[in-house]
């Protein structure tokens, strides 16, 4: 094992007043790469997994913001039921080490200048996923092991949505009933979002950036909305303030004879950055056990001031690598504009 000199750290000084002067040699485990395997596979759609490299997690730190590459040569493929079901196709995709960005005042166009260029693109397929079916993932990295993950498909639950009656003329009320299929304890995730065709930015023009409407045309745009709720059981295991939460997780545990009805809040006009239409879609997850942990897990991490409040525990479900293979089975309700 090798033996790595790590400095007295501040946290130690202030814990147990190390001297500040001396070392400590602490044996880490040996560094060994393997196939990282990241996707979600959605029921009825095809699969995209992304695959990169591990890295040594005491060698130099990450570079923020910046993905990891591609591996040369992998090839990825899905498995049904223990059958083959299709090689995907690599989609190539640029990503870069930098990118840095301005307005030349004097002719109106935005420079861009990068550096670094790489690929960190996806693998995708053409077999739409079958939900109730159980998929294996594998990766074969040339001189990495094999990897792979295996994860059950959920099946979608019914969802319904109607306008109810807003306790003020700012505030619009939801009715949401789920009624989920019949079986296990189902994990769930539920989302509001907001259609707009408008947005404010800022345009490279000549003499500077100006603030600019910009009107879309054609296809409806969406965005995730906060919303309220007293319901008890969509607050059960949120992890935002209640009144204002941005995805309710939680389980048909608390269900009776497998159908729930809950009423949401929400802010009747959109951000001010943003137009809305005012038609609203409410996205119901049922998602995988992994799934739904990492959802709780980042709920945790991004609410909490303290992250040594509860434990941050998601580990790996791939085997011969690292990462996460989960699934999920959407369905929406939208109700339109008053």
């Amino acid at each position: 094992m090798p033996r790595r000199c790590l400095a007295s750290v501040g946290l130690a000084v202030l814990l147990f007043g190390c001297d500040s002067s001396s070392s400590v040699d602490i044996e880490t485990p040996g560094f060994a790469p393997a196939a990282v395997l990241r996707a979600v596979l959605a029921a009825d759609r095809v699969p995209t997994v992304r695959v990169t490299v591990s890295r040594d997690p005491y060698g130099a730190p990450a570079e923020p913001g910046v993905a990891p590459p591609t591996p040369a040569g992998a090839v990825v493929s899905v498995w049904r039921d223990g059958v083959r079901v299709e090689t995907l196709a690599h989609q190539p995709q640029t990503c870069y080490r930098s990118v840095q960005t301005s307005c030349n005042a004097e002719t109106g166009r935005t420079e861009t200048v990068t550096s670094g260029p790489y690929d960190c693109g996806a693998f995708r397929g053409t077999v739409p996923i079958v939900p109730g079916a159980t998929y294996t993932v594998r990766a074969e990295v040339p001189g990495l092991p094999s990897a792979n993950a295996t994860v059950a498909v959920p099946v979608a639950a019914a969802l319904a949505v109607a306008d109810g009656v807003a306790p003020d003329p700012d505030t619009r009320s939801l009715g949401v009933t789920v009624t989920d299929v019949p079986g296990p304890d189902s994990r769930f995730g539920l989302i509001v979002l907001r259609e707009y065709d408008r947005f404010s930015t800022s345009i490279c023009r000549r003499g500077g950036l100006r603030d600019t409407t910009i009107v879309l045309v054609g296809t409806a745009y969406r965005y995730q909305d906060r919303f309220g709720t007293a319901d008890p059981v969509l607050l059960a295991d949120a992890t935002d303030l209640p009144g204002d939460i941005a995805l309710a997780t939680f389980r048909d545990a608390t269900f009776r004879d497998g159908r729930h009805e809950a009423r949401l809040t929400l802010n009747r006009q959109p951000r001010a950055d943003v137009g809305g239409t005012g038609r609203l879609t409410v996205q119901l997850a049922v998602l995988s056990t992994g799934l739904y942990d990492a959802y709780r897990v980042a709920g945790v991490a991004l609410a909490a001031d303290n992250p040594f409040t509860e434990p941050a525990d998601l580990p790996s479900n791939v085997v011969g690598g690292y990462g996460r293979v989960e699934a999920v089975a959407l369905s929406e309700a939208t109700v339109e504009a008053p």
